[in-house]
């Protein structure tokens, strides 16, 4: 006998008790309020919960952090026995809305499917890191976006952690000099966006972004741009994965590149469907919400 709980840990792959705790301590820090890591079952009491042998259900946390790793399942459902079927088992039967099926859409299956990371650079200063002002806001608007419209696990993590492993979809924020950035321009070919760095007379940092349809764009403290980027580094073995990067030129760049996802990502999802894309967005004044699509440029068909 098998539960469903263990069918599914085997679609994900993750049937050795440390990955299974790894994805538990995850999960926990996402509850509210957050559980801290080391409070998952021990190794004994998890091949138990796969046995399909147990008297009773987990109790009050153990119960929160697994409904939280398998989105549409309740406790009761996953310790059931798993019938067995050539297609798996799947969560009881819910009405997701519009907005739900879309979103996790334009998210790609493996992100809707996985859980979706969000990644914030960090800088180094001395012995301290930091995360720049503009780039947490971006990544807020985000996160509020999936927190209110999926029941996607979100976890955030800093962009050198990601950037080691690349074994996942994410969402990245922040643009020159960020560790996943580093890693598409290197490992995709052609890559739809390309950044240079400059020094200038007052010892300032000029970045220079050019598109994969020749269109070029710079920073300007007066009107900053930001910029949207869905890819899929590898379509062939991972048809379902995207990298989404949010990030911009000069200041509030990326904060209005993370409202203007957050808050009209439906019709970006309706022009391009599971393409490619870069959109460009202005910020017009002195708020992120002033962010508007200035360029789009969308692939002809996904690049293998």
């Amino acid at each position: 006998m098998a539960t469903v709980l263990k069918v599914l840990l085997a679609e994900r792959h993750l049937t050795r008790h440390a990955d299974f705790l790894s994805m538990y301590d995850r999960c926990a820090q996402q509850l509210d309020p957050p559980m801290p890591p080391g409070h998952g079952p021990a190794k004994a009491q998890y091949y138990q919960w796969l046995s399909g042998r147990m008297i009773g259900l987990p109790r009050d946390y153990h119960r929160r952090v697994l409904e939280r790793m398998f989105p549409g399942w309740t406790v009761d459902a996953l310790f059931q026995v798993a019938e067995a079927t050539s297609t798996g088992v799947r969560p009881p039967a819910r009405d997701p809305s519009d907005s739900e099926v879309r979103l996790e859409a334009f998210l790609g299956a493996e992100m809707a499917t996985s859980g979706a990371t969000l990644i914030y650079p960090r800088r180094e200063l001395a012995a301290t890191s930091v995360v720049a002002e503009d780039d947490f806001r971006g990544l807020l608007y985000v996160f509020a976006l999936l927190q209110r419209h999926t029941a996607i696990p979100t976890t955030v993590q800093n962009d050198r952690a990601v950037a080691a492993h690349r074994d996942r979809s994410y969402i990245s924020f922040g643009l020159s000099g960020r560790h996943c950035t580093h890693v598409y321009l290197r490992t995709v070919e052609p890559p739809l966006f390309t950044v240079r760095l400059e020094a200038t007379e007052n010892r300032r940092c000029a970045a220079h972004l050019q598109l994969i349809d020749g269109s070029r764009y710079d920073s300007s403290d007066e009107r900053p741009l930001g910029i949207i980027a869905r890819v899929r580094p590898n379509p062939q073995r991972h048809p379902g994965r995207y990298w989404i990067y949010c990030a911009g030129l000069g200041p509030r760049g990326t904060a209005g590149a993370g409202w203007y996802l957050a808050n009209h990502w439906t019709p970006l999802q309706q022009r391009t469907g599971d393409r490619e894309f870069i959109a460009v967005v202005r910020i017009n004044g002195h708020s992120d919400r002033t962010a508007g699509l200035e360029h789009l440029v969308i692939t002809s068909a996904t690049r293998q």
